[in-house]
């Protein structure tokens, strides 16, 4: 069975300077390995050599110029390209320069796929209690719908999740409330639909949950297992067995989950959201890579193959070896669908003149997006979004 371990030094080894520090927590909280996170903080402190960001989006090639101009309008926003905060610039040192926090700079910000900025300082950004088990536990969630209409965070004035319909402006609140402390001590993820119609909802003190957004209905998912992929109303809910990264079930009506037949080809993967007919789920395969038994770095090799599952039986449906693959492609997740039979990929990005300049100076770093036919595997790059500096996050709807 992959490991988290293993899984972090296979990222390690592939992106060499990417946004560990978040992708630890969200792999982390994502499989539900909670434990593991003091862990993987040692793991990566011979990694983590230069964090991450300040945003300046581009789309093939050419740089968006994203200036923040006001807050986030009361309504009338349209659908977002991604979403970001920046550490306002400044190389961060866990618990030092947390003044910084205070800023408008460090708080989460809104691009629009037309390329207006806003800021949104109703969402809780960054943590200022990082402690030597969680200093890597760096944010509040926040994650965008795939088709870019709503969003979902953390209400700290209200001590609850509250999605935000960008257009209209209205904000529904989670019925479940959940503490500042809790998030900074377990770590919580958030999932929303394509459409943004229901929420999944990891970590914190209690069972993970499943709530319908506009009304407030929850549904929790049973002991052990944890939400990992979640469609709009009616469509499968996909889930992962705490304990068992490689195992996965479907939540059905009546609240109890089916176990998908173990295979292979499932390794800790992370799941697009539902096709959008609701009946399969694609992922990445093929990375190699890891530790050795004597615990050395080995030879990290990309993502392959493209796999379909049914959503609901978790029957594999179909593979496909990737075809056109770019030289410098390092995917590592799959997001929302584009069409029945394409679905978005990503991967880090890290600007090669940093690097070759024995790292001296600001990173360049990011993430890159593919479109990937899940029938025939051809991989179409679609943009790079990048950010120059060296603390930050970076969201983009779907995944």
């Amino acid at each position: 069975m992959t490991t988290l371990r293993d899984h972090l030094h296979s990222i390690a080894a592939e992106a060499r300077t990417v946004d560990l520090t978040e992708r630890v927590i969200r792999k982390a909280t994502r499989q539900r390995a909670g434990a593991y996170i003091s862990g993987a903080a040692a793991v990566l402190a011979v990694v983590v050599a230069a964090a991450v960001p300040v945003i300046g989006g581009r789309q093939e090639g050419d740089i968006i110029a994203s200036k923040v101009t006001d807050t986030l309008p009361a309504s009338g926003v349209g659908p977002l390209k991604y979403a970001y905060y920046d550490w306002c610039g400044e190389k961060w040192t866990p618990g030092v320069n947390t003044h910084l926090f205070a800023k408008e700079c460090a708080q989460w910000n809104v691009v629009t796929r037309t390329g207006e900025t806003y800021r949104m300082p109703e969402a809780l950004s960054v943590y200022t209690e990082q402690t030597a088990d969680n200093y890597m536990n760096t944010n509040a969630p926040l994650v965008i719908s795939a088709d870019g209409g709503r969003v979902a965070y953390y209400s700290e004035k209200d001590q609850k999740i509250a999605v935000r319909d960008l257009d209209s402006g209205r904000v529904w609140l989670m019925p479940t409330p959940l503490s500042r402390a809790e998030m900074v001590a377990r770590g919580v993820l958030l999932a929303l639909s394509p459409g943004g119609t229901r929420l999944g909802i990891s970590g914190g003190s209690g069972q993970d949950l499943v709530v319908e957004v506009e009304t407030g209905k929850v549904s929790r998912i049973p002991e052990g297992w944890h939400v990992r992929t979640i469609g709009d109303g009616g469509d499968p809910v996909v889930v992962t067995r705490e304990g068992k990264d490689d195992e996965l079930g479907a939540m059905t009506e009546d609240g109890t989950v089916r176990a998908f037949p173990p295979t292979d080809d499932v390794q800790s993967v992370d799941l697009s959201q539902p096709s959008p007919d609701g009946g399969t789920v694609a992922f990445l395969a093929g990375m190699k890579g890891g530790l050795s038994a004597s615990g050395a770095l080995e030879e990290s090799k990309p993502n392959d193959t493209i796999v379909v599952l049914d959503s609901t039986t978790g029957e594999i449906l179909h593979k496909a070896r990737l075809r056109g693959v770019p030289r410098d492609f390092q995917a590592w997740r799959a997001g929302g669908w584009l069409s029945r039979t394409e679905v978005i990929v990503s991967g880090p990005f890290l600007d090669d003149s940093w690097g070759k300049g024995g790292g001296k100076g600001t990173p360049v770093l990011g993430e890159r997006t593919y479109r990937v036919n899940v029938r025939t595997g051809q991989v179409t790059p679609l943009a790079t979004y990048t950010y120059a500096a060296w603390g930050g996050s970076l969201e983009l709807p779907g995944f």
